[in-house]
C-alpha cells in the first residue's frame, strides 16, 4: 500500500483582487464602515467564480498590523488594540460559489454601544478555500499537493466625526546598505491625522551640477492614523554625484501635498 503525503499548500491573497488565473475574483477587497456606537451597519461583497468548478470557502477573522516596513502582520482575531473582529458577523460561516456564477455575502457590523468615538478600528475576513472531495481524490491518486488558498477582506470602521486626513514625513534618509550598487533612499512618514489615508508617494533627484532629473517610480500606501511607514526608493544603479531629493506625497481625495527635501552625495 502506498502512503502518499498530502501536502495543503494556501495562496494568501489580500492585496489584489484576483488570482488562478481570474477564476475566483472578489470585489471590493476592502470595506469602509462608520456609523455612531449602537448602530448595525452592513455592505455587500461579491465573489465571482469564472471557473468550470465550484469552490467551497469557510469564513474567518483575524487582525492585522502593517510593520513600519510595509508588511501585514497577521494576529489571532480580537488581539490587536485596533481589533473589530468581534463586531464583525456574517450569515454563514461557509459559502459555496458555484461554477460561472456569483455569489453576494452580507457583512454586517454591530458597532459596540461603549465603541469609542474617535479610534479607528480594523480586521480581516478571510475567506478559506475548503477541499471538495475531487481535490481529496487528487490526492489519493498520487498528486499529493492539493493548491488552495485564501482571500482576504479588510474590514475598516471609522468614527463619523473623524475626517482629518493628513500624513507628515518625519524623514529622508540614504538607507543602509552595504552594496553601493543598489542604493536607497527611505522616506520616513506619520499619520498625523484620524483616518484611513491612502496615498501615492513619489520622489525625484535633480542633479545640482547639471541639471538633469531622475524621477524614480511612484508607490502606494494606504496608513492607518498614528503609523508610520518607512517607504523605500530604490536608486539607478551607479549614481554618482550631488542630487537635490524631493519627496512628494499625494492624498487620494485630497489636492493637499506634503513635500520634503534632502541634498544627497552619492
Amino acid at each position: 500500500m502506498h502512503k502518499f503525503i498530502h501536502l495543503f499548500i494556501f495562496f494568501i491573497l489580500t492585496g489584489s483582487s484576483s488570482l488562478l488565473a481570474q477564476s475566483i475574483s472578489m470585489s471590493p477587497t476592502r470595506l469602509f464602515f462608520t456609523g455612531n456606537p449602537g448602530d448595525k451597519v452592513t455592505q455587500t461583497v461579491t465573489l465571482q467564480n469564472s471557473s468550470d468548478k465550484d469552490y467551497v470557502f469557510n469564513l474567518n477573522y483575524k487582525d492585522w498590523v502593517r510593520e513600519e516596513d510595509g508588511n501585514k502582520v497577521y494576529l489571532d482575531a480580537g488581539s490587536s488594540k485596533t481589533s473589530n473582529a468581534s463586531w464583525v458577523s456574517t450569515l454563514e460561516n461557509t459559502v459555496t460559489v458555484p461554477a460561472r456564477s456569483t455569489k453576494e455575502i452580507v457583512v454586517t457590523m454591530k458597532i459596540p454601544a461603549n465603541a469609542s468615538k474617535s479610534a479607528v478600528t480594523n480586521s480581516m475576513l478571510f475567506f478559506t478555500q475548503l477541499p471538495q472531495q475531487a481535490d481529496q481524490a487528487r490526492a489519493q491518486n498520487g498528486i499529493g499537493v492539493i493548491t488552495l488558498f485564501e482571500v482576504g477582506l479588510h474590514i475598516f470602521y471609522t468614527p463619523p466625526g473623524n475626517n482629518v486626513k493628513s500624513l507628515d514625513i518625519t524623514n529622508i534618509s540614504e538607507a543602509s546598505s552595504e552594496n553601493a550598487a543598489n542604493r536607497k533612499v527611505a522616506v520616513s512618514i506619520h499619520n498625523d491625522g484620524n483616518t484611513i489615508n491612502d496615498a501615492t508617494v513619489e520622489f525625484e533627484l535633480t542633479n545640482t551640477d547639471n541639471g538633469k532629473e531622475i524621477k524614480l517610480p511612484a508607490i502606494s500606501i494606504s496608513m492607518l492614523p498614528d503609523t508610520n511607514q518607512v517607504v523605500q526608493f530604490s536608486l539607478p544603479e551607479n549614481i554618482s554625484g550631488s542630487f537635490l531629493g524631493v519627496a512628494i506625497i499625494k492624498m487620494a481625495g485630497s489636492n493637499d501635498l506634503r513635500v520634503g527635501e534632502k541634498n544627497f552625495t552619492f
